[in-house]
């Protein structure tokens, strides 16, 4: 059964945001400024063609409502039939309402109410389909009006009988204006949708303005067409060769809500890459030329674009976010800027000799993106505000002049001038890319960072979540011990305690978490009880115990041996919730499944660090390394004093070795608790660091040769999965899960 009339344009509409378009194309930028040595900081930031078209519709302001259908929470809108399917639910329940208050006041005449609100309710399932939990209505003859003239016209159209149904709806708005209160937008509209399937783009013009008056001199509209027609009078105008009209009534579309315009607007950038289309016309790549712009040729569209200033604005945007080539490269995918066609687009503005140039920050940026800085700083003059854009390429072509001090303070400005909230519900595959409000505050914390502003740094890394990396560098590498618990307690006091924390979400904690995993790492266990998580204070507390009765000398040697390994067994099985590192080498972050950068290291040494997978070292080539962001001295004496021992990959596992060691130590040669000992250490040893464990099984043959454990290890020449008494007995009390 042939739907709703309205939902052709719907279904368009949805279809297009679903399709599986990357907007967001530019410089691939990572998640750490810091880890990748600053690196982003030379780069433009990323460019998203959907929040940059956005902002250029802010300069539209429609007097009309958009009236979308109401979703369910659970509403999934890239599935184009559901959608369409609300829809027309909605149409059926706006249309049966008014017909019901029409009745109400007396604007509609029947001898029979109910009998006439039968018929209209049958007419509407005609059309739109039964909806779920409704009965069917029993079919009846519509007394005449709007109402019947309007489902005339849409019943023919659903039997493709277009010149019946454009004869009911004209027929319809040649009624007196007190005859057709109600359905007048609706009929408009419909005329405009039919002169499109018939290619006649003037008549859809003049309908879908004729639609808007309507709406304007107070002929009901709740369907909010008003609203929608500008996406269908854009379209009608792209078809006719009018790009300059079409642009701007898709960004009005686009001011009035409608994501669906993101994706339309592409089709008036000349020399996009070809994206799918609902128009054949406009199926193959190239063809934006003949039929929006109305000329032969790319640089002809592309000339005629950069004359007009709104065209103008959007191929910039699209160059930006689009103008780059995909690469793969360190094992990553990448982007690079794409020369040629930037070159070409900034000559084809300079030969426009355009009066204005509204967009000229962003003409800087595309420059800026070729590595032309002195064009960035030629176009930045043109700029007229101190808008967000000018001001970040200020305060980039500030930071390679040097003057960290002027672009530290420019960016202060982006900061607070970029919107808070950005969404995009127009583009799929970004998810990976930082939006501008991350990059900038990213970039201030950098150049904070250069500048030895290090509470500054953090604050600015701290300001949103998707920094936490470069946050947590500052927080256990760079600040003093009293700086960080300062910082804590004023920024961060002790929340209350929840019954599931969740640390990916809830930053107080996790920030709280991280101090206290530092606080061990320097021995100061009675103050970190302050700030780790509740679930592992009793590993802390054993921890704390065990090296209490392990390194008091008064006490035998067996006793002592036996706390110390406890203390060993905590260390390795809890270690990276009591110490580990929340960046390099301990990657707590990610609970160590990734070798983050050790970027105190790095920055400390200036000696590349590797990342990557454990499979990946091998190929790892050291050597020196610059970074973008400067290294001053007091962060390398900061870096100095935080310095792990060892600074080695799950660092805490050569604690607990060490431990183990030293329990060893104090126990007999020969003895099964020796042998259990230094078999059950050189286990935990052996699979990252076999040089390590070498030790183990040479103790282990030389001390423990005798024993059921160390005749197997002499046998391999290597250790064994064999038990002792004590490994035994800590895994009752405590079984590990290894990390």
């Amino acid at each position: 059964m042939w739907k709703l009339s309205v939902k052709v344009g719907l279904a368009i509409f949805i279809a297009s945001i679903s399709s599986p378009t990357l907007f967001a194309t530019g410089m691939w930028m990572p998640r750490s400024w810091i880890g990748e040595r600053g690196e982003p900081m030379v780069a433009p930031p990323e460019f998203f063609w959907e929040l940059e078209v956005k902002r250029i519709a802010t300069e539209f302001t429609p007097p009309e409502k958009r009236v979308p259908a109401p979703l369910p929470a659970d509403a999934d809108p890239t599935n184009t039939e559901t959608m369409v399917g609300f829809r027309d639910a909605f149409t059926a329940k706006v249309d049966i309402a008014e017909f019901e208050a029409a009745l109400k006041n007396g604007e509609v005449k029947s001898a029979d109410d109910a009998k006439a609100l039968q018929a209209h309710k049958h007419a509407r399932q005609t059309l739109s389909g039964i909806a779920e939990g409704d009965k069917e209505v029993a079919e009846a003859q519509e007394d005449p009006g709007e109402f019947a003239d309007y489902h005339r016209g849409a019943l023919a159209m659903a039997d493709s009988k277009l010149p019946e149904a454009k004869a009911a709806w004209e027929a319809l708005l040649n009624r007196p204006a007190a005859e057709r209160k109600y359905r007048s937008t609706w009929a408009a509209y419909m005329l405009g949708k039919l002169a499109i399937d018939e290619k006649r783009y003037a008549d859809a013009v003049q309908h879908f303005q004729q639609c808007r008056q309507l709406a304007k001199d107070g002929f009901v509209d709740g369907l909010g067409l008003a609203a929608e027609s500008y996406g269908w009078e854009a379209h009608a105008e792209l078809e006719s060769g009018h790009a300059e009209k079409s642009a701007r009534l898709y960004l009005t579309q686009l001011a009035l809500g409608d994501p669906s315009a993101v994706v339309s607007l592409k089709f008036l950038v000349p020399d996009r890459d070809e994206v799918a289309s609902f128009s054949d016309e406009l199926q193959a790549l190239g063809a934006t030329v003949a039929v929006a712009y109305g000329v032969e040729n790319v640089e002809d569209a592309l000339a005629k674009a950069a004359a007009d200033p709104v065209l103008r604005q959007l191929v910039t945007a699209h160059v930006l976010a689009g103008g780059v080539d995909t690469i793969w490269e360190d094992g990553a995918t990448k982007s690079k800027p794409n020369p040629m066609r930037q070159a070409r687009w900034l000559e084809a503005v300079a030969k426009a000799g355009a009066k204005e140039t509204p967009d000229a920050e962003h003409l800087g940026w595309v420059a800026y993106s070729m590595g032309k800085y002195q064009d960035a700083e030629r176009w930045l003059k043109l700029s007229k505000g101190k808008t967000p854009a000018a001001q970040w390429l200020r305060a980039k072509l500030a930071r390679r002049n040097g003057d960290l001090k002027l672009s530290a303070t420019l960016m202060s400005e982006v900061v607070h001038g970029l919107p808070k909230n950005e969404e995009m519900e127009a583009s799929i595959g970004e998810g990976d890319l930082p939006l501008p409000s991350v990059s900038a505050w990213e970039d201030l914390g950098a150049l904070q960072l250069g500048r030895g502003e290090f509470l500054l740094a953090l604050d600015s890394f701290m300001a949103l979540p998707d920094m936490w990396d470069d946050a947590a560098y500052i927080a256990e590498r760079v600040l003093t011990t009293q700086e960080l618990l300062d910082y804590t307690e004023k920024k961060y006091p002790k929340p209350q305690p929840k019954k599931e924390e969740d640390y990916s979400v809830d930053v107080p904690a996790r920030f709280r978490a991280l101090v206290g995993r530092r606080l061990v790492r320097e021995g100061r266990y009675e103050d970190a009880k302050a700030y780790l998580p509740e679930k592992e204070l009793p590993h802390l507390e054993r921890y704390i115990a065990a090296l209490k009765v392990g390194n008091n000398e008064k006490t035998p040697k067996k006793e002592r041996a036996r706390a110390l390994f406890t203390a060993a067994w905590v260390a390795r099985y809890h270690g990276m919730e009591l110490m580990g590192t929340e960046g390099g080498p301990d990657s707590a972050s990610d609970g160590g499944m990734f070798a983050a950068m050790n970027v105190a290291m790095e920055r400390l040494s200036g000696q590349k660090q590797f990342s990557g997978f454990a499979d990946e070292e091998e190929d790892f080539k050291p050597g020196p390394v610059s970074t973008v962001i400067p290294v001053t001295a007091a962060e390398k004496k900061r870096l100095a004093a935080t310095k792990l021992n060892p600074e080695k990959r799950y660092h805490y596992r050569h604690i607990a070795a060490g431990l183990a060691w030293k329990a060893a130590s104090l126990l007999p040669d020969q003895s099964a608790e020796a042998a259990d000992v230094l078999n059950t250490t050189g286990n935990w040893l052996k699979a990252r660091y076999p040089k390590e464990a070498d030790r183990f099984v040479q103790a282990l043959e030389r001390r423990c040769d005798k024993t059921e454990i160390g005749a197997e290890v002499i046998k391999k020449h290597w250790f064994v999965d064999v038990g002792g008494p004590w490994s035994a007995e800590e895994l009752a009390k405590d079984p590990p899960e290894p990390n």
